[in-house]
C-alpha cells in the first residue's frame, strides 16, 4: 500500500469501482514488460494472445526524478500498468504522453491522478475535447467530471520536455493515422514510440472519417519522420508484441509509400480500386510486411478517393 500512495496514480476507490466494471466486461488478458534500452520499457500484450487485448504498447521511462509513460492501454488496465511500474521502481508516475486520441492509447488515463501532467499533441486535445464522438476517438471519457483528466500540455511540431538523461523529444509531422500523431523520441536511450503511425508490419488502420487522418499524407508524414528524427536505434510500435529497430521503420515508410506511387499510376491508367487491389502484391523487398485484404482495400479506396 505505501508504494500505491507513494506512486499516487490511482485512488484506492477509482481502482475498485472501475477494475469491478471493467472485469464485468472482460477478463483481462496479461501484460508483458520488455526492456528496450537503459530505463526504457515496453508494456506490451501476451504474443500467445489474439486481437486487441490489453491494446496499444505502454512506454515506461524512469527518469531521475519520475516516470513517465507513453499510452495507457484500454480502460481498465491502469491497475496492470501501476503494478508493472512498481516491479521496476518506487519513483511516482509524473507524466502521460498519448501518441493519438483513441481509446486503446488514452483508455487508461483516467484511472491516474489528475495531477499527473498529460501531453499531447494540440489536434489530439481538440478530438479528446469533442462534443460527440464515436468509441474510437475515446473523447467520451474526458466528459463531466472526468474533463479534469484533459491535457493541459499541448505543442503543435515539436517540443522538449526534461533535460539532460531524462530529456524526451515530441515530433509532429502532419496527419495520418489521425490528425495529431505524436513521435516520442526518448533522446539518451536513442527510442522511439511511433504510435499507430508504425502499429506492426502491415497496413495501417487509417482513421480517415473520425480522427481526420489521411491516406495520402501518412506517407508522407512517414518520410518526415525518417528523415526528421536523428539518433535512434530502437523503435516502441502501437502494436507489435515485440519492439523494433530504426530500419524497420525506414522499411516501413518505403513499404507504404510504394503502396502509394502505386496506386496512383493505377488511378491515372484508368484502373479501378477493385481492378488495382486484386492485382497489387508486396514487393519482395518487403516481404516481411502483410497487406491484409480489408486494410488495402481502405486505404486504395481513401487513396482513389484523394483522401
Amino acid at each position: 500500500m505505501k508504494r500505491v500512495v507513494c506512486l499516487g496514480t490511482l485512488t484506492l476507490a477509482g481502482v475498485v469501482a472501475m477494475a469491478s466494471a471493467h472485469e464485468a466486461r472482460q477478463e483481462r488478458a496479461p501484460l508483458f514488460l520488455k526492456t528496450v534500452a537503459e530505463n526504457v520499457y515496453m508494456l506490451g500484450n501476451d504474443p500467445a494472445g489474439e486481437g486487441m487485448r490489453g491494446g496499444g504498447n505502454t512506454a515506461i521511462f524512469v527518469g531521475s526524478s519520475g516516470v513517465t509513460l507513453v499510452d495507457t492501454k484500454i480502460f481498465g488496465y491502469g491497475q496492470d500498468i501501476l503494478a508493472k511500474v512498481e516491479e521496476l521502481t518506487d519513483k511516482p508516475i509524473v507524466r502521460i504522453i498519448n501518441t493519438h486520441t483513441h481509446y486503446d492509447h488514452s483508455g487508461g488515463n483516467v484511472e491516474f491522478a489528475d495531477t499527473v501532467d498529460f501531453v499531447v499533441h494540440e489536434n489530439t486535445l481538440a478530438q479528446m475535447s469533442r462534443a460527440t464522438c464515436e468509441s474510437v476517438t475515446n473523447c467520451g471519457a474526458f466528459k463531466g467530471d472526468d474533463a479534469k483528466y484533459l491535457p493541459k500540455t499541448t505543442f503543435s511540431d515539436r517540443t522538449s520536455l526534461g533535460s539532460g538523461a531524462d530529456q524526451i523529444d515530441l515530433y509532429y509531422f502532419g496527419r495520418g493515422h489521425t490528425d495529431g500523431d505524436t513521435f516520442v523520441v526518448f533522446r539518451n536511450a536513442r527510442t522511439v514510440h511511433t504510435g499507430d503511425m508504425f502499429a506492426r508490419k502491415g497496413l495501417p488502420f487509417l482513421d480517415v472519417p473520425n480522427g481526420n487522418g489521411s491516406a495520402l499524407e501518412f506517407g508522407e508524414t512517414l518520410k518526415k519522420a525518417v528523415a526528421g528524427i536523428p539518433n535512434v536505434d530502437m523503435v516502441i510500435p502501437g502494436h507489435n508484441d515485440l519492439p523494433y529497430v530504426w530500419n524497420d521503420l525506414v522499411l516501413y515508410s518505403g513499404f507504404y509509400n510504394d503502396l502509394v506511387d502505386k496506386a496512383k499510376a493505377g488511378q491515372a491508367a484508368g484502373r479501378s480500386v477493385d481492378q488495382f487491389v486484386g492485382s497489387y502484391s508486396v514487393p519482395s523487398q518487403y516481404a516481411d510486411f502483410a497487406a491484409e485484404p480489408d486494410r488495402l482495400q481502405a486505404a486504395v479506396q481513401y487513396l482513389f478517393d484523394g483522401k
